[in-house]
């Protein structure tokens, strides 16, 4: 981290989001490091543009669509990296006098397309699912692919090929999101949806849905901020200081606009028709 942390922006390229070593970041990353030379994911896509068709089985892992070794080589590193991150939680909540680990929660786009097998890997998972305007989705995918994906190209894809992978990519991840719900694996028991237009005008509020959908909160919560210091279980303020204090982060932090950017009425077609689903 020393030897590296020079050379990192402050923020990441594609957007306003801070960049630094000790930040979380996706999970599927650390997977893929785990899986040594095994090219078995999604990610692997960005570098190899022109043989991009060759990684959308990752996407959903669905077991009709990958050999059963490569799926088991995934899901082996998947509950290695997240029995390390348990141990770690539990070593640190021990010496710091606590006895109680903290919710794992993780965030890989990929992911949207994966319910089925993680249901089968942690049955009582729970799943937080943030949509947005699709015209928008598509804008803040094209903007990444523009500031982010040339350092990672080892094959150059033509403009159309950037588009076809985006769309593709949005096809898959609704697509496999949505049959799960279809065939009733996600249901209002384990999966909560939140529009991103009201999580960045309401954080607070749309975060303590969460919590009290899923019961990870011990206590209640105060209808606002301001009400915070009221209750008088201390560890719980602690918590709802914390959450207060994210919360202001995010409703100062300034977003991607496109409003500058325009779709063609052909482009817009294209989305409306191939992402119906979003």
């Amino acid at each position: 981290k020393k030897l590296f942390a020079s050379v990192l922006s402050a923020t990441r390229p594609m957007d306003n989001m801070p960049l630094h070593f000790d930040l979380p970041q996706e999970d599927e990353l650390a997977t893929v490091l785990l899986l040594g030379p095994q090219t078995y994911s999604p990610y692997f896509s960005i570098s190899f543009m022109k043989d991009e068709r060759q990684y959308r089985p990752y996407q959903a892992m669905r077991e009709t669509e990958v050999p059963p070794q490569e799926r088991n080589a995934w899901m082996a590193a998947f509950r290695y990296l997240l029995t390390k991150l348990k141990c770690r939680d539990i070593l640190q909540q021990r010496r710091s006098g606590k006895h109680r680990s903290k919710q794992l929660l993780l965030k890989s786009p990929c992911h949207t397309a994966r319910p089925e097998m993680l249901l089968q890997l942690f049955p009582k998972a729970k799943f937080v699912y943030i949509h947005r305007n699709p015209f928008e989705v598509f804008l803040s995918g094209a903007h990444m692919a523009s500031t982010t994906y040339g350092y990672m190209f080892l094959q150059r894809p033509t403009d159309a090929e950037l588009q076809e992978y985006i769309l593709k990519q949005g096809e898959v991840l609704v697509g496999e999101y949505q049959r799960c719900k279809d065939i009733g694996l996600l249901t209002n028991e384990n999966l909560v949806e939140i529009s991103f237009e009201d999580l960045t005008k309401d954080p607070y509020n749309k975060l303590s849905e969460v919590y009290r959908k899923f019961g990870w909160a011990s206590a209640s919560f105060p209808s606002n901020l301001e009400e915070i210091s009221k209750h008088t279980d201390e560890n719980h303020v602690k918590f709802l200081e914390k959450l207060k204090e994210h919360c202001l982060k995010l409703k100062s932090y300034q977003r991607n606009k496109f409003a500058d950017k325009r779709l063609d009425k052909k482009l817009k077609e294209t989305i409306r028709s191939r992402w119906s689903r979003h």
